[in-house]
């Protein structure tokens, strides 16, 4: 898991144009015209405003700025509604490829044959290749947890029935945050979490995790950030549930990942689109009689990850 400080991604334009399945990319709804047996449905994706929690951020003074970016990646995925089998293959836009024609993100169109159908919609950071097996099996590579946004749905496009949908993504991850209240040690090398629920698979037709066996990740630390305060430290996780207690071990890691120092939380509580933090010392060594940390948790709704705006080109 990448470095990154933390950032808040404001007024996003998300939608891309998804190829024809027999048909190239159409720029624009009003140049799509179907062939003959064929439908057309546009989506156009509900502006809104996302939050990302990075994986590690600096001081709050830091924190309280306002940087504007776009989410990294979304992905699009038609499925045939029957079979569940992909009809059109995913195709994934990286925002950095769009910073000089955001128009594009506006809508996407498609021609289909009539039929019913049930497309995918997957926004995400990070640079981790995504997955998608099927509806019921979404991953990324290494394990890899991202911020991660969903839609599905399904619609029938029939003679006659051209649509036009307009759709909202879903925030579908909890958030654990340890914030060290002590300065980073020379010596640190990453940061590991060891979660006793969740999972890294995602289904999307639930939004939670195909299975809660556990989630382990690791946050790389550069060596410019020794000697910092008040660093947060933030994994993301796919719940088998909107929300479930589980316990968390984080380990600083050195050189060869020896384990410098570890913190043991319990009954620490999770929940879908929510924010779990602790904040302490860190980079110390526990006492040996006292094996568990018993922290208070703040646990908060951030209004900024399932806040919905409305945007203009």
């Amino acid at each position: 898991m990448s470095f990154q400080k933390n950032v808040k991604n404001l007024f996003l334009f998300l939608t891309p144009c998804l190829m024809s399945l027999l048909m190239s990319c159409q720029s624009s709804p009003d140049d799509t015209i179907a062939p003959e047996g064929q439908s057309t449905v546009t989506f156009s994706v509900s502006n809104y405003r996302q939050v990302s929690f990075d994986d590690i951020s600096s001081s709050a003074a830091t924190r309280a700025e306002t940087i504007s970016m776009t989410l990294a990646n979304l992905s699009l995925t038609v499925f045939d509604a029957d079979t569940k089998e992909i009809v059109f293959p995913t195709v994934l836009h990286k925002s950095d490829d769009y910073m000089d024609k955001p128009l594009e993100f506006s809508q996407f169109s498609v021609s289909l044959p009539y039929g019913r159908y049930r497309i995918l919609v997957l926004g995400y950071n990070g640079k981790k290749a995504c997955n998608i097996a099927s509806l019921n099996h979404i991953s990324w590579a290494d394990d890899y947890v991202p911020n991660t946004f969903l839609y599905q749905e399904e619609f029938t496009l029939s003679e006659g029935s051209n649509l036009n949908k307009e759709i909202t993504l879903k925030h579908v991850v909890a958030a654990f945050r340890v914030t060290a209240e002590d300065a980073i040690p020379a010596e640190l090398k990453a940061m590991r979490f060891t979660s006793s629920v969740g999972g890294t698979v995602l289904d999307a037709m639930t939004g939670f995790a195909k299975q809660s066996t556990g989630r382990t990740s690791e946050i790389s630390v550069p060596n410019s950030y020794v000697g910092t305060e008040g660093l947060d430290f933030t994994v993301y996780l796919f719940l088998p549930s909107e929300q479930t207690n589980g316990s968390y071990t984080v380990q600083a890691l050195g050189q060869g990942n020896a384990v410098l120092y570890e913190k043991r939380f319990n009954d620490v509580p999770l929940r879908i689109n929510y924010l779990t933090t602790w904040q302490g010392r860190v980079f110390e060594k526990s006492d040996d009689d006292v094996p568990s940390v018993q922290p208070g948790f703040n646990v908060k709704w951030d209004m900024d990850w399932a806040d919905t705006i409305l945007l203009t080109p």
